[in-house]
């Protein structure tokens, strides 16, 4: 059947079949993640599909980051940058990509986003767009994100909802190496349970793109009250979503520690020097004192 097919053999074991699996060659499209994908997400934002989408994304962004201030943002992501932080008011802005990349508009740092390369507790805002969604250990790239941004410092997460009709293409085509059905479309409510573990509060959640996961311009007409109606009924199950979350501060309570009193045990020594001895009087032969 070919290197794709999964060789068995069978064992018998006390009159019983087991079946046993050889690894396989070539691993499924969701456990490789090499550079090509890279190129193929490339691809898939410049066509029609790709580009509607970058603009709602583009659209919720403009709106959520003129209320989050600080020195440094940080925005990742995979293959040719889309920066959608122009709408922040955060001076110093950077973009951490896994490829070497160059733009006039914004300096580009060549990381991988599992170890990255910033400081502990440095990053104000930090903006995952769709790092999530096409990374191979995706708890190990928020963990990584979680140590870089400061306590009260903000994470917007950009992602791709299995909970809509973009999840049911999906899974139809789970098995295909097609953009963007192959990445790993982690629900928001899976990532609240992550982020909880790190320490995070979930600020909100908003979505878009309720429509059918489509260029057509005839399909779109055909079913367009599908996305009217996504609108206003099912406002959290759109294509794409926007999370955020807080870095909670810690606050600690000193506690002094309680020490046993030796103040009784110690002698107590004048601070001007060394008693003199006192004079005493001289007795007489009558065992009189002196006057």
């Amino acid at each position: 059947m070919g290197l794709m097919a999964c060789q068995t053999r069978r064992i018998t074991v006390h009159g019983h079949f087991i079946i046993m699996s050889l690894p396989r060659l070539f691993k499924p499209f969701q456990q490789i993640h090499g550079s090509f994908v890279h190129q193929l997400l490339n691809k898939w934002f410049k066509s029609e599909l790709g580009k509607e989408i970058l603009q709602q994304e583009k659209a919720l962004l403009e709106r959520l980051l003129p209320s989050m201030f600080g020195y440094n943002l940080v925005q990742t992501g995979f293959g040719e940058p889309h920066w959608l932080a122009e709408s922040s008011t955060i001076h110093n802005k950077i973009y951490l990509c896994e490829q070497p990349q160059y733009s006039g508009y914004y300096r580009c740092v060549c990381s991988h986003l599992d170890e990255l390369a910033l400081a502990t507790e440095s990053v104000d805002v930090a903006i995952l767009h769709h790092s999530l969604d096409f990374a191979s250990a995706p708890h190990r790239v928020l963990r990584e994100m979680s140590r870089v941004v400061i306590p009260g410092g903000k994470i917007v997460i950009v992602g791709f909802n299995p909970w809509s009709l973009w999840g049911v293409f999906r899974f139809v085509q789970m098995h295909s190496i097609r953009m963007p059905w192959s990445g790993n479309f982690i629900s928001a409510y899976r990532l609240s349970d992550w982020l909880k573990l790190l320490d995070f509060h979930v600020e909100g959640y908003e979505s878009t793109a309720y429509g059918l996961p489509t260029a057509n311009d005839r399909t779109r007409k055909l079913f367009n009250w599908i996305s009217y109606l996504g609108q206003r009924v099912w406002r959290q199950r759109g294509g794409v979503y926007v999370l955020v979350a807080t870095k909670q501060v810690s606050t600690l309570t000193p506690i002094k520690p309680r020490f046993s009193s030796v103040t009784d045990s110690l002698v107590h020594i004048p601070i001007a020097g060394i008693a003199k001895p006192s004079i005493r009087n001289h007795w007489n032969k009558t065992n009189k004192r002196e006057t």
